[in-house]
């Protein structure tokens, strides 16, 4: 039993991989764009991929030991953590990591730029504005594309 908790790499690798993994994906998940991420952010999509992927490998036994996993596992949340610590105290920090909205419809304008920016075509937008009871394009101030990938809209009316 206390052999497969061993760890068989010493603990310093296994902390410098899962550190530079943990760092290099974030970056690579900053430039998903917002519709595939759902209502999910993608720092908490790569933790729960990278967390299950690392679970399956303990599971199944075919990386290293479970010692190792759970500290590859423990280092992810706890970076995970700490970077939200950390863009909660220092906003641009917050402003670097994390997308922020984007504007498609602009007083009854679309931005055609910004749409094409977030791969989101005319009928997709008509479509989100019809379920907000809005019929006529006209009619809204803004509709933007929110960081969680949901399209909020706000009407001339105020509604």
């Amino acid at each position: 039993m206390v052999e497969i908790l061993a760890l068989t790499r010493p603990a310093w690798e296994i902390a410098i991989r899962a550190t530079i993994v943990y760092f290099a994906l974030v970056l690579l998940v900053r430039f998903i764009p917002k519709r595939n991420a759902g209502h999910i952010s993608p720092n908490d999509m790569l933790v729960l991929i990278l967390v299950g992927a690392m679970g399956a490998d303990a599971t199944m036994g075919d990386s290293g030991s479970v010692g190792d996993i759970m500290l590859m596992v423990a280092l992810v949340l706890g970076w995970s953590w700490l970077q939200d610590v950390l863009e909660f105290r220092f906003p641009a920090l917050h402003r670097l990591m994390r997308d922020r909205s984007t504007v498609l419809v602009e007083d009854g304008r679309l931005l055609r730029r910004n749409m094409r920016r977030e791969m989101v075509t005319e009928e997709e937008l008509m479509a989100v504005l019809r379920k907000e009871g809005v019929d006529d394009l006209s009619a809204v101030r803004s509709a933007c594309m929110e960081a969680d990938g949901d399209i909020s809209v706000i009407r001339k009316d105020g509604t």
